[in-house]
């Protein structure tokens, strides 16, 4: 028999009520359920986990002390593991690069009034490009490379202001596009020389270029940062000219679209954004702004998951976009590119307000779950990496300074990391049973059970999120088989992180601690 190694990640949340069977105190724990793998029901391929460089790197990159520049990085990015077994970090293996639109040469004349949300720009007012600029994200570019990162992505929010209709990377009229109409070459061109100069000049290759970013939303002066509306033809007609370029020039990059503000802007007509909306259909379907059967577009269709995580809206608006993605064009993929957590749920979470518990861990995974399991997203990116606000945007926490400071980590990064740190590229995630909560389990905050699994010739990976403050003791099955194997398990709680938890038999019954995020690697 082959060897292989399984890694499994289950997750507690939201899922359906099966029949329950309960021994000894039923106010603490759920015995006696059985969650079956089934390793030949496949579903996507995984792809793998990313965050974004905005806007903090721009500084922390810059800062002088090495060793703290270095130990956020291995937070990031480290597949490495302590001499205690714990993990050194998340492992991600996809890291979103700002391409600035030069907002921050302009100072306060930019209409950004934080000063962190400007950014440098490699273009110059007299043409010419300037390869010096975005040195500190550059910095954090090579330190993703050394640790291993395998995939960049481009993305930019607007067009540099030197081609702007206003001069500013934010416009002065909603709705309507920034981008001067004899622009469009030219932003095409800027571009492609950006990745073409970062893989000759910093051995960085740009996977993908994201050319526009959450083209739905008003992006004025009131934004507080760079932004830049466009509608879905304005958007084809720059990406027809983009694909051109990259062909000209001799580039492997693909295209991605559509970072979609929210995720019905994909599926569905005649929302409030129209022009702007039901973009697998315009984009991949037969229409006039058809462009995914041009040479160097990305297999994915990029969405964000704001606005979409409250109780009613999490399961039904993922499987309408899956259903789409498979009615358009079964070939596509589906990238969740962004989130972070700003509100729209029923359980009174909002975005203001830094929280580093593991409540914030718990709801992270939670959306996680159902962007993998509903809209069989293939690679999830998380968006700032590294936030100076008080906010609930960031994995990781830093002073709020230009030079030198300190950090903290949050539990939002570690729960990330029970799925980036394990689940590895070409995996596929594959079937599980629906575990079940406890009869009094709340179903309006979703308190209930999740699974997923992924596989590959060697892994398979379960990760387990139990949401209650009890614990719950399970079975695993995996048809009979592996009975006696061994399985790693690592675990995010409210006093651990991502920690080795040591080793147990996979036919042992497996106690899920209360709010609990625990990933399981099994070998053979």
């Amino acid at each position: 028999m082959k060897w292989i190694s399984i890694v499994l990640l289950i997750a507690f949340a939201t899922t359906s009520c099966n029949e329950e069977q309960t021994t000894g105190n039923e106010d603490t724990t759920l015995k006696d359920t059985v969650l079956t793998i089934d390793l030949s029901q496949q579903y996507q391929v995984m792809e793998g986990f990313g965050a974004s460089d905005a806007w903090s790197t721009q500084y922390v990159g810059n800062w002088g002390n090495e060793k703290v520049k270095n130990e956020i990085a291995d937070l990031l990015f480290s597949q490495q593991l302590g001499e205690n077994g714990d993990p050194e970090g998340i492992g991600l293996n996809i890291w979103r690069f700002n391409i600035g639109a030069g907002s921050k040469a302009q100072g306060t004349a930019s209409n950004i009034h934080d000063p962190w949300r400007r950014t440098e720009g490699f273009l110059q007012n007299d043409g010419t490009y300037d390869w010096t600029k975005q040195s500190g994200q550059r910095w954090f570019l090579q330190a993703a490379k050394q640790r291993g990162v395998e995939k960049f992505i481009g993305f930019s929010n607007s067009a540099p202001v030197q081609m702007t209709k206003n001069g500013k990377a934010n416009t002065s009229s909603a709705r309507q596009t920034n981008l001067s109409p004899d622009k469009f070459e030219d932003f095409a061109e800027f571009l492609t020389e950006v990745a073409k100069n970062l893989e000759a000049n910093d051995g960085i290759k740009l996977n993908d270029i994201s050319p526009v970013n959450e083209t739905q939303w008003d992006w004025d002066q009131s934004s507080g940062q760079e932004g830049c509306p466009f509608t879905n033809t304005e958007m084809a007609q720059l990406v027809r000219i983009l694909d051109q370029k990259i062909t000209d020039k001799g580039l492997s990059t693909k295209i991605e679209l559509t970072e979609a503000g929210q995720l019905d802007y994909l599926y569905k007509s005649n929302t409030n954004r129209p022009g702007k909306d039901n973009q697998i259909q315009e984009f991949y379907g037969n229409g006039n702004n058809a462009v995914g059967e041009l040479k160097n577009m990305s297999d994915y269709v990029a969405g964000h998951s704001y606005w979409t995580t409250e109780p009613s809206k999490l399961a039904p608006m993922r499987k309408a976009l899956w259903n789409k993605i498979q009615e358009v064009d079964p070939t596509l993929k589906y990238n969740m590119s962004e989130y972070c957590i700003m509100g729209d749920n029923e359980e009174g979470i909002v975005g203001n307000g830094k929280d580093l518990s593991i409540d914030m861990g718990l709801y992270l995974a939670k959306v996680l779950h159902y962007d993998l399991t509903e809209a069989n997203a293939s690679s999830w990116q998380w968006w700032i990496a590294i936030s100076p606000y008080n906010y609930k945007d960031g994995l990781i926490y830093i002073d709020k300074s230009e030079v030198d400071g300190g950090y903290q980590t949050s539990k939002m990064l570690y729960a990330l990391g029970n799925y980036s740190r394990f689940i590895k590229k070409g995996m596929t995630r594959v079937h599980t049973n629906q575990l079940f909560g406890r009869a009094n389990d709340d179903p309006f905050t979703q308190k209930r059970i999740m699974a997923s699994a992924y596989a590959n010739n060697d892994e398979i990976v379960l990760v387990l999120v139990n949401y209650n403050n009890y614990e719950y003791t399970i079975q695993l099955d995996f048809d009979g088989q592996l009975t006696g194997n061994q399985m790693k398990m690592y675990r995010t709680s409210k006093a651990e992180n991502l920690k080795y938890i040591g080793n147990q038999e996979v036919g042992e019954e497996v106690v899920v601690a209360p709010q609990s995020v625990t990933t399981y690697v099994i070998s053979r």
